[in-house]
Formats: C-alpha cells, structure tokens, sequence
C-alpha cells in the first residue's frame, strides 16, 4: 500500500512539472504574439506627368478595365489664404464653382451632371482647395467642358451668392450641435491661436459679412493654371489626356500667384485643460493633441508607428486600457492631421461622463509610457505589418487612389510617400519611434473636454486648473482645484 502511495506521488510530481512546461510557454506566447508573415510587395501604378503651355500641371495614373474617370484639380490655395477678417472667402469662393457659369444656370448645371452618371464634390482645407469630378470613361470630354466653364466662366451671381452663404451658415450651425466637432473646433481654435490656419475653422457670424466681390478678387488671385494640379484617373494614357485637357483648359490664362507666408506654428508648451458646456450630452467627448513639426520624411514615417501602437485601431493600447480594461470608454484612438508646415496629432475619446478625470489621467499616461519606455519590437513589428497590410485598402478604388496622389502633390511630400512607402515604413524599429516620442512635446497637450455640465463639473474639480470656454473657442472662465472657485 505504501509503495503504491508513492508511485502515485511521483506520478503527480511528473505530471505538475509536465503541465507547468506547457502552460507557461504559452502564457509567454501570448504576452509576446508571433512576428507578422512577411508581406508580398506592393506594385504601384506609374504616374505620368506633363505641364500645359499655361502652367498647368496634369498627372495621370492609368487604371484599366475600369469605366470610370476622376478628374481631381487641387488649386495650391486653402482657407489660410483668406483675408483675417473674412475667414471663410476661401471655402465660399470654391463652393461658387458649383451655382453655376455664365451659359449654365445653377439647375442646369447640376442636371448637366447628373445627365454624365457624373459626381461633383468640392472642399477646402488650409492647404488647398479641391474639385472631384467623377464620371464614366465616355463622358470625359463633356467632363472637361464643364470643368473649364467652372473655371473660364464662372458667375459669381449675387443670388447664387446668397444661396452659397445661406448653406454655408446652416451647415455651419448643424456641426455646433455636434459634440465631438465642437470639441475638434475649440482644439484647432487654441491650438493656432493668431495663425493663419485658424481661419479654417469658420464662424457663421462672420459669413454674412463676406460679399461677391470679395469672392470674385480671391478667385482671380488664385484660381490660376500654374497655380494647379489635375489629375486623372482612368483607362487613359498621358498623351489623350494631354490633348484633351489642353484642348478644354489651355485658354485658362497664367498669372503670378503670390501665395501669403504661412508662419511656422508653435506647439503647446503646457497642459491646458478646457471644458465646452453642452447640456443635452449622454457621453462627455475628449479631444487632445499638439502641433508637431516640422513633419518631413524621416519622421513621418515612425509617427505613423508610433500613431498605430498608441490609438491606430481597436487593438492599440488607448483602446484596450480605456475600454476593454478600465471601461471607460465607448472608443479611444489616436489621429494624425497633415498641414503643409506641420502636423498636429490627436486623440479622441467617448467616455462616461463621471470618469472624466482618470480617463484623461489615463491617456497622459500612456503618452508617458511611449515617452519614456521603448516599444516592444514585436509591437512595432505588428505596427508596420498592419500599416502595410491595409495600405491597399486606402488605394484600392480610382478614387483612393488620386486622392492620395492629390494629397502628395498639394503637400509636395515627394515621391517616396508614393514609391516607397513599403520601404520607408520597413527601416523603422523601437529606437527610431522611441526618439520622435522624445523629440515631440505629446506631454504637453491642449485637452478639450465636451458634456453636460451638470454632471461633469464636480468631476473637473480634480484637475489644477479648468478653463470653461463656449463653442467659439473663448474662455468665460476658469475653475481652480486649491480653492474650487471660479475665476471670471
């Protein structure tokens, strides 16, 4: 009997230590996932180029078996162009484009379109300004035609006008009911304070003021061939667009463009906590960020990494510590927005109103964390392979396609965003992500905080300091934590 003891004690002393060498292999394996596959290369298309006699640049990207043509014009002029006291003449001016010509009534117009299987978008950023046409391969001609009437014989009719402002001010008062735009609005607005790309975030009241002739000088000033870029994308090659554009656009006459200095801009240099009061509001909205720059090539690339691993998708450490850990969140990620002279980095969230503080206090943390700590290399690993995994998800239509053509041209980001993407991102390890977290000031973000006052006010006591702003981006007050008044 006792012998029997003990050869089952030994039995269960083997099969402890045999299952201790399985299981804790595979815990290991799981805190360190597996290195992605390598990826197959990606085979871009060529980019044929020529240049008008009148300066207009045209860039082709052929694109076979495909009925559809986009005709994408970038003019190298964005809101930041407009006058300081009449920010909005930009995105106005571009609007106008669409209320019709001096041969074609707004309704004609758009029927003329319609009658193509056509789709005209029109949009300005800082930037740039941007016309989209798409329509099938068989209406290109009648496509350039209306194009060049937009452009050779535009109206600018003072009730088409009108009816552009009338729009323009609406739309403007439908995103101020919309909390995470707000929130995106006060950030922009104290981010560049006093810069020339705070004018992009327009205000309804100012949009009154601007008038016909206002929009007719910046048209003139601006809308000019050797101040723009076409591009078309569709089963035709350099030479038939080349004939067929100069034929419709080469009367557009050349001038001098003297585009205005946009002026380096600053980053926040210290957490600034803001709170924009909207009653009606479940959820409380966060948005912070920073201004990065400058933001060329050599660090571009590890900020996409670094974006990725932070807040680039559900699986990123904001989204898994906000919502799936501490529950905070309905969704936290991370953004990059590209401007000509810099870049500005943000982050986004929808909590729960009552966790305002440490869901704040949780991101700061985890900006921290990549500040001061390098990145896993399969982190990084996993980073790059899914930013070139679904790098083809961004270009698979025509339409993807020019847009991030148009987006290269209109930031001059040079051909190895577009060539060498694949290898730009492949030569980025912990060391280089690790230096650019370093060498930016994400420490030091604004933070704009959107909700119901009511339930969250007593929450924001925590932070040192509050200042309580309206949807305009001015402060009305501030709340500070040593005495919990309110300074006015």
């Amino acid at each position: 009997m006792r012998f029997s003891n003990k050869i089952l004690l030994m039995l269960s002393i083997l099969f402890f230590c045999l299952g201790s060498y399985l299981l804790f292999p595979q815990e290991r394996f799981r805190q360190s996932p597996p290195y992605p596959e390598p990826l197959q290369e990606l085979k871009l298309p060529e980019i044929a180029e020529a240049v008008l006699s009148n300066g207009l640049k045209i860039a082709v990207i052929r694109y076979d078996n495909l009925p559809i043509v986009t005709l994408r014009l970038v003019i190298l002029t964005g809101e930041s162009a407009s006058s300081p006291k009449l920010p909005g003449t930009a995105t106005l001016t571009a609007n106008m484009l669409k209320h019709g010509t001096l041969t074609l009534s707004a309704i004609d117009f758009e029927e003329k379109i319609e009658s193509m299987g056509g789709n005209l978008t029109i949009s300005t950023y800082p930037d740039y300004s941007m016309i989209t046409l798409n329509l099938l391969e068989d209406y290109l001609d009648q496509g350039l035609y209306i194009l060049s009437r937009m452009l050779l014989q535009p109206s600018f009719s003072k009730r088409e006008v009108e009816n552009a402002k009338r729009s323009l001010y609406y739309e403007l008062i439908k995103k101020n009911s919309n909390s995470e735009q707000v929130a995106k609005k006060v950030l922009s607005l104290l981010l560049f304070k006093d810069h020339p790309y705070q004018k992009s975030v327009l205000n309804q009241d100012i949009i009154k003021n601007i008038k016909r002739e206002n929009l007719l000088a910046f048209f003139q000033k601006y809308y000019r061939p050797n101040n723009a870029q076409l591009i078309l994308t569709g089963n035709l090659n350099l030479n038939t667009a080349t004939r067929k554009v100069s034929r419709y656009l080469n009367s557009w006459s050349k001038k001098e463009v003297k585009l205005p200095l946009v002026p380096a801009s600053h980053p926040n240099s210290k957490l600034k906590i803001c709170f924009v009061d909207m009653p009606q509001q479940k959820a409380a909205i966060i948005y912070m960020g920073n201004i990065i720059s400058p933001l060329n090539s050599s660090n571009y690339f590890p900020l996409l990494v670094l974006n990725q691993v932070l807040g680039g998708t559900p699986g990123s450490r904001l989204f898994m510590n906000l919502r799936e850990s501490k529950e905070y969140a309905y969704y936290a990620f991370s953004q990059i927005e590209l401007f000509k002279i810099c870049g500005l980095f943000y982050i986004r969230a929808k909590i729960r109103p009552e966790v305002v503080y440490p869901s704040v206090m949780e991101i700061l943390s985890e900006i921290n964390k990549i500040s001061k700590e390098k990145m896993p290399s399969f982190e990084i690993e996993q980073a790059k392979s899914y930013l070139i995994g679904n790098f083809p998800l961004k270009i698979e239509t025509h339409d993807l396609l020019s847009l991030r053509l148009a987006q290269i041209k209109a930031f001059q980001l040079g051909p190895e965003h577009w060539s060498k993407y694949y290898q730009n991102l492949m030569l980025i390890d912990a060391d280089r992500v690790f230096d650019l977290a370093q060498k930016y000031p994400l420490l030091t973000p604004v933070v704009i905080i959107v909700g119901n006052g009511n339930i969250i006010i007593d929450h924001l006591r925590n932070f040192d300091e509050v200042g309580i702003y309206n949807n305009k981006g001015i402060l009305q007050y501030s709340i500070r934590k040593e005495s919990s008044n309110e300074t006015r």
